[in-house]
């Protein structure tokens, strides 16, 4: 039988102003009961932590585009 495996995930809503807003989520999956906290925090502080560095950049730079646009 294949391992049970979890996927823990976390979303927020972003206020653009002007009653619009925008939603950002993270996801963390491949969780198993042999998963420490030390496994996630490697995880989020390496590659997670480039990844997100990334994504920010560019959740900022579409927020910015919604605003100009007026949210179209």
């Amino acid at each position: 039988m294949e391992e049970l495996t979890a996927t823990i995930s976390m979303s927020r809503k972003i206020n653009l102003g002007n009653y619009e807003a925008a939603d950002a989520f993270i996801s963390v999956g491949g969780i198993t009961h042999e998963t420490t906290e030390a496994d996630v925090i490697a995880l989020l502080d390496g590659p997670g932590k480039e990844t997100f560095e990334i994504l920010k950049t560019r959740l900022r730079a579409q927020v910015a585009r919604m605003r100009n646009e007026g949210g179209q």
